[in-house]
């Protein structure tokens, strides 16, 4: 894949941490204003833009950190570009996240060794579904990979 071939779907007051919002910004990665509802249009068009380019996504379809560390509800932008532009969309389910990185830290306060796992998924093509199935399904396999005290 390649440091070129992913950008991250990230919200833009990430832009505003140091080291981080630079980084985000030089890596021309697609930034989204929560509270404007152009700038959501907007980064739909860039992201099925980057997409048609051949470049991968990498989205957090929950679109915030869990405080329970729970599993939450899905937005629905990332499935919306995947649809549109009939790509593969592989999940990934972020086991403990929450142990080594609380919702209310900037940055991870211990090592995630041996505390935290990604579990990567078998990519689920969008060309036979619509957006909804393709959200059930990218959740149901998340949730596959997730402890019970992280499931819904």
């Amino acid at each position: 894949i390649g440091w070129r071939n992913y950008k991250f779907v990230a919200k833009k007051e990430l832009e505003k941490v140091p080291i981080l919002g630079k980084a985000i910004m030089c890596a021309k990665n697609v930034c989204v204003d929560r509270s404007d509802r152009r700038s959501q249009i907007q980064t739909l068009k860039a992201g099925m833009n980057w997409l048609k380019e051949g470049v991968h996504l990498t989205t957090f379809p929950e679109g915030t950190r869990s405080r329970s560390g729970k599993l939450m509800k899905f937005q629905g932008g990332a499935f919306k570009m995947a649809h549109k532009m009939k790509a593969p969309v592989v999940p990934l389910s972020i086991v403990a996240s929450g142990k080594i990185m609380p919702s209310h830290w900037m940055f991870p306060f211990r090592p995630g060794r041996n505390v935290c796992k990604v579990v990567v998924h078998d990519p689920i093509e969008s060309e036979d579904k619509t957006e909804e199935e393709l959200a059930q399904a990218v959740r149901e396999a998340i949730i596959s990979g997730l402890p019970e005290d992280q499931r819904p």
